[in-house]
């Protein structure tokens, strides 16, 4: 699909994307120390666990505990929290795919994976850790196509071009078997909207450019630089998993309302209001 079929795609305007080649060099910095720089939400249990195995009113989302499944961790980061969590509530499963971009990152969550205590080790086996791209899994993985039975995505389609992100979808949708499954956490403008309406503190960000609605994005300004994150309106995102071709079973909202994520989200956004929390998309959708 051309970048120009794309419905309702957001421009870059005057924004000045990296190149690839800066955009890994942020992410190696990043992961170099991950917990000091920022906070993995996979820190969370609850947020593993109802990707994993939700309560019993939706258990037809939950993932077998069967040695035929196949599972992939795209942008999974240096951290290991969800890969734990997977094996230890489906310790039968075939094999866990874990990719990133970021070479930094994959050393480091071989590093981690390594020094993980109990029997999890024993698995290493059914965990594979690689650099990968997400935006061109199938030129660089041409025998994933109908191959892998469920993704998992946690805040990982957060490039700053609209068009990097539909095609991620894409391609998760292509080296999908039919009949699998994305299960994904993925952020939404509305949530910093609603923390500038409620915090007196994060007002400005509805005056100085932070927050742009119409197209999604949310600014930071760094250094005297400005960096976007496209984070999508509900619309916006189903419509990306529509043009590539998914079903959708689910979309909620969900608050990371648990005492951890609380904590860590007050401390990055700087909110002291303990009943503000951050929310994201908790979506599942079909091939």
């Amino acid at each position: 699909m051309e970048k120009n079929d794309y419905k309702w795609l957001i421009p870059s305007n005057c924004f000045i994307s990296q190149s690839p080649e800066e955009d890994k060099a942020f992410w190696n910095e990043i992961h170099k120390d991950y917990p000091k720089n920022t906070f993995s939400m996979t820190q969370d249990s609850e947020v593993c666990q109802v990707l994993i195995s939700p309560s019993n009113s939706y258990n037809r989302f939950d993932i077998p505990n069967s040695p035929e499944i196949q599972v992939l961790i795209p942008g999974c980061g240096s951290e290991i929290y969800l890969q734990k969590e997977l094996l230890y509530l489906c310790p039968h499963i075939k094999q866990v795919f874990c990719t990133d971009f970021s070479e930094t990152a994959i050393d480091t969550a071989k590093k981690n994976w390594k020094e993980v205590d109990g029997d999890f080790r024993l698995n290493s086996q059914q965990i594979i850790f690689e650099q990968l791209d997400s935006t061109i899994l199938t030129e660089q993985k041409p025998d994933w196509k109908d191959k892998l039975d469920y993704i998992l995505v946690v805040n990982s389609v957060l490039a700053s071009e609209d068009w990097q992100n539909r095609q991620m979808i894409a391609e998760f949708y292509k080296i999908l078997k039919p009949g699998g499954r994305l299960y994904g956490f993925f952020p939404t403008i509305f949530c910093p909207l609603e923390i500038a309406h409620l915090s007196r503190t994060k007002a400005h960000w509805l005056t100085d450019g932070t927050i742009n609605l119409p197209e999604s994005p949310l600014y930071e300004y760094q250094d005297g630089k400005k960096d976007r994150q496209l984070i999508y309106t509900p619309s916006r995102l189903n419509q990306i998993f529509k043009e590539a071709g998914f079903k959708r079973l689910s979309f909620e909202v969900f608050f990371h309302d648990s005492d951890i994520s609380a904590m860590n989200i007050q401390k990055i956004f700087d909110v002291n209001e303990p009943d503000i929390y951050y929310w994201s998309f908790l979506v599942r959708f079909e091939k």
